[in-house]
């Protein structure tokens, strides 16, 4: 047996010589028939798409737009005294990427997602930021939100104020026609309670509403609209409502406008007849001077038939008696009554004041030749 050292060290690296390295065999593995390998690989590929495009349990991620945006516990915010006033105009939809179960992965969209901004976050007053939050209630049909996208939305936040019994007034705008008679006019609600940013609250002196007379018309009577109102300062300046609640004053029903009516009739003015308000005759040596009659004229106003007689020449009220003068030295004054239609929405005078002047025949007879007194 030989056991020379220098003989089994040369053997030894002839033998490592010999046979190949790790990766000396794995590359030959892989070089060798690389074509069918490749092949092998993509078909392997496939088959794994197959099986997992199969397997209907297994979630996929989807970005879904378009999910609308619910403001919740504004109440609540009101409650703690603070009012958001900007910043929420736009805030209407956001996007979320929501992990889905790969069977309702072409089904799902913004509607099966509820995206809600939580305003009980806000504990103060200035610049605040609230998060959007999303959720779905049906996971095993819709799988879990996983993130909103840009959830962040910067609102102002002001202190809260109310103010109750807020007058309503009817500002009247425009002529109304010569030939109409506006008669009582009527609003639903007199007193309004306020509530907004309590800067703007404690500003507001009167809640308007215009009312245009040129738009009025007795063909139509009573006229009747609902309109909206602003809201004014006591010099008259307007108040932005935009983010100012108004109820009906005492109650809980929301007013964003407010009824208002009135009659409207046509118009006439009839002399008062001047001829024959007196009887009898003055004292020995005197004589009657002058007739006045106030009001010379009577305003009435009722339908266009109802007034169609007093609208022709010649026609005039009547008294229905007569002032007594006999023997009377100095002027004799009193109330007469008129005869009045029945029939009016509006008479303006139903008796009149009737004066008559009795003077001494010699001044009565001067003044009537044109010479001066004595």
């Amino acid at each position: 047996m030989n056991n020379d050292p220098t003989r089994l060290t040369t053997e030894n690296e002839t033998e490592k010589k010999a046979k190949p390295g790790f990766w000396r065999r794995l590359w030959n593995v892989v070089s060798r028939q690389w074509g069918w390998k490749l092949m092998s690989l993509l078909l392997a590929v496939c088959l794994w798409g197959v099986l997992i495009s199969q397997d209907s349990a297994l979630p996929r991620d989807k970005v879904i737009d378009g999910v609308r945006v619910t403001v919740t516990n504004a109440a609540t915010l009101r409650a703690s005294g603070y009012i958001v006033v900007d910043g929420l105009e736009d805030v209407d939809t956001v996007s979320i990427r929501a992990r889905v179960p790969q069977k309702n992965y072409s089904a799902v969209g913004a509607s099966n997602y509820t995206a809600r901004l939580d305003l009980s976050q806000i504990q103060e007053a200035g610049k605040q930021t609230v998060a959007v939050t999303a959720s779905t209630s049906n996971t095993a049909q819709y799988g879990t939100v996983l993130e909103v996208i840009d959830p962040d939305v910067t609102v102002t936040v002001e202190e809260y104020g109310t103010q109750s019994r807020v007058p309503v007034e009817v500002r009247l705008t425009g002529e109304l026609a010569d030939s109409y008679f506006a008669g009582a006019l009527s609003r639903t609600v007199e007193y309004v309670d306020i509530s907004g940013p309590k800067s703007l609250v404690e500003r507001v002196s009167r809640c308007v509403v215009e009312w245009d007379q040129s738009l009025l018309s007795p063909d139509r009577s009573p006229n009747t609209a609902n309109l909206p109102f602003v809201f004014e300062d006591a010099a008259g300046n307007p108040v932005e409502s935009a983010h100012i609640t108004a109820t009906v004053s005492g109650q809980s029903t929301a007013v964003t406008r407010v009824s208002v009516s009135q009659e409207i009739s046509y118009k006439a003015q009839v002399p008062v007849d001047t001829d024959n308000l007196f009887t009898g005759t003055p004292a020995e040596g005197y004589a009657v001077s002058s007739v006045r009659v106030a009001p010379e004229y009577v305003t009435i106003a009722g339908s266009k038939e109802a007034i169609a007689p007093y609208l022709e020449a010649g026609s005039a009220f009547y008294t229905y008696e007569q002032l007594d003068i006999s023997g009377q030295s100095r002027t004799v004054s009193g109330f007469l009554t008129l005869r009045s239609p029945q029939n009016m929405d509006y008479i303006s005078a139903s008796a009149v004041q009737v004066i008559v002047s009795i003077l001494p025949e010699a001044f009565v007879n001067a003044a009537g030749s044109g010479q001066e007194n004595p």
